[in-house]
């Protein structure tokens, strides 16, 4: 891990905490209603509280007070007598309410790693890669940026490292959530706070593994997606995002379950909702691919819950294989997200759009704003046309980039063992996919609630492996009823079920050999 000083301002952001801490000063963090803000916010509330009695969090809610610091905020700081605010996982874009923090004597602390606009807000210190002569590595998470914070706090106060290292559960978390790129710092952050996540001591995120029904598993990247991320998620998709901070925070078991099972019920009403939006969404998107045959999907609808409409946007463009915007209005008001495909900055479209735009943020693959109702169509339009200088109809073509050729026969558990030494994958570093020919498939099943994932059972010679095709479902058991043998695009990995252990084929696609 780098100098934590690398950074530009940490030098007086550091004096600045000092400071605010020998003269006991009311602090206020504030941070974001997502994992990657709230694993932010633990953090640093829980470093902190080693050495003020007065300090306070603030997670604003998504569909009252929207993203970002408010003027709301920053008079309920001047109320309360705040003199220090520390914004994390956001603050670069707010600098109409840094400048009305600065002139109540309120100082600010911006730590973020979002891009920042072309007028700076006047913060005493920005911790951000992306700030002008900023760090090396620019793909830190939120979450990231805050544990170098800590890293220099510690350093400065001569703690011993290892107390930072019992974040590293937090830092994991935000890290895999906010998908960053799998590469420099954000391995040794995610390999080491897997290690720490898994032997974590902490009552909430025991309690959550528990109802996540993973508990026993050894935790890697996938249980951190699509287990318990979703479910810190969901507070802040649809309810509090302070009911997910409080959980981190829980010293108590019996806080601690009561808010996991209150997640996990929150989670489970998330996933019906988000069903019901995204059969309508795919209804209007195959309209608009039709008729109008448009690059970009823009939907919107005055029936979608404001915080599903990201989750929404990422499902299309699973789907259709093109970059999706859904828009949720209410009261004339517009609050839209958009998911891109890779190697198109949905960011820099964005940016050209922002005359008919309230506001906006975000990044290359992922973006956020608000419009006003009226105005939708016409960004859709403008969007569209822009986007057609750059988009082709290839770009759209989805495409399974294949790392090698791989015999069954030589799969064996040495060759997985060697693979995982790459580990952890995600993005930035994809796990490998093989593929292979001629396979005899000799049986099949659907599997899943809705039987929307396909079993399958592959033989070479006298080797036999069991396959998983998530979301191949029913056109893939048609397809391979019609003939048996089938190229195969997989991933390897070891399937743990009831103590017992076997290789397992994770299928990506297949093709049948007529």
């Amino acid at each position: 891990m780098r100098d934590p000083y690398l950074f530009k301002d940490m030098e007086k952001v550091i004096d600045r905490i000092e400071e605010a801490i020998s003269h006991q000063e009311r602090i206020l963090i504030f941070g974001d209603y997502d994992v990657d803000g709230i694993t932010s916010t633990a953090l640093l509330f829980s470093l902190l509280r080693e050495f003020s009695s007065d300090l306070y969090y603030y997670i604003p809610q998504r569909g009252e007070e929207g993203y970002g610091l408010s003027e709301k905020v920053i008079d309920l700081a001047r109320e309360n007598g705040f003199t220090l605010i520390i914004t994390v996982d956001c603050g670069i874009n707010s600098v109409l309410e840094i400048e009305k923090a600065r002139n109540y004597g309120i100082e600010v602390i911006v730590v973020d790693h979002h891009k920042p606009p072309e007028e700076m807000p006047a913060a005493l210190g920005i911790i951000n890669p992306k700030y002008e002569d900023g760090y090396p590595f620019k793909e830190l998470a939120g979450v990231g940026v805050c544990f170098k914070l800590a890293q220099a706090l510690g350093l400065r106060e001569k703690k011993d490292p290892r107390d930072l290292y019992n974040f590293l559960d937090y830092v994991v978390l935000g890290t895999i959530a906010d998908a960053v790129p799998f590469l420099d710092e954000n391995r040794i952050l995610i390999r080491e706070g897997l290690k720490v996540l898994n032997q974590t001591p902490r009552e909430g995120l025991k309690a959550l593994i528990s109802e996540s029904g993973i508990e026993g598993r050894d935790l890697k990247v996938k249980e951190v997606n699509f287990a318990l991320a979703p479910r810190l998620n969901a507070a802040g998709r649809l309810g509090d995002p302070q009911l997910a901070l409080e959980l981190l925070l829980a010293d108590s078991p019996f806080k601690a379950q009561y808010l996991a099972k209150k997640l996990n019920e929150i989670n489970r009403f998330r996933q019906d909702l988000s069903n019901n939006i995204l059969e309508e969404a795919r209804r209007l998107a195959f309209k608009q691919i039709k008729e109008e045959n448009n690059k970009i999907l823009v939907l919107s609808s005055e029936d979608w819950n404001q915080g599903l409409v990201g989750i929404i946007a990422s499902r299309l463009v699973e789907e259709f294989n093109r970059p999706a915007i859904v828009i949720s209005k209410k009261e004339g008001i517009g609050k839209g997200s958009g998911r891109s495909i890779k190697g198109f900055s949905l960011y820099e479209v964005i940016q050209s759009c922002q005359d008919v735009l309230i506001n906006y943020g975000g990044h290359k693959y992922a973006v956020g704003f608000t419009i006003e109702a009226n105005r939708i169509s016409q960004f859709k339009a403008k969007i569209n046309a822009i986007s057609s200088l750059y988009l082709k109809d290839n770009d759209l073509t989805l495409k399974l980039e294949v790392d090698a050729p791989l015999s069954l026969n030589e799969i064996n558990l040495d060759l997985i063992k060697e693979i995982n030494t790459l580990e952890p994958f995600g993005v930035g570093n994809p796990q490998p996919i093989f593929c292979s020919y001629n396979n005899k498939i000799v049986d099949w099943r659907m599997v899943g609630g809705s039987k929307e994932h396909l079993k399958l059972k592959i033989i070479e010679k006298n080797k036999v492996f069991d396959g998983i095709g998530f979301g191949l479902g029913k056109e893939m058991n048609l397809m391979i009823r019609k003939k048996e043998m089938a190229d195969l695009a997989f991933n390897l990995e070891m399937n743990k079920w009831q103590g017992r252990e076997n290789i397992q084929l994770n299928i990506k696609d297949l093709k049948n050999i007529f």
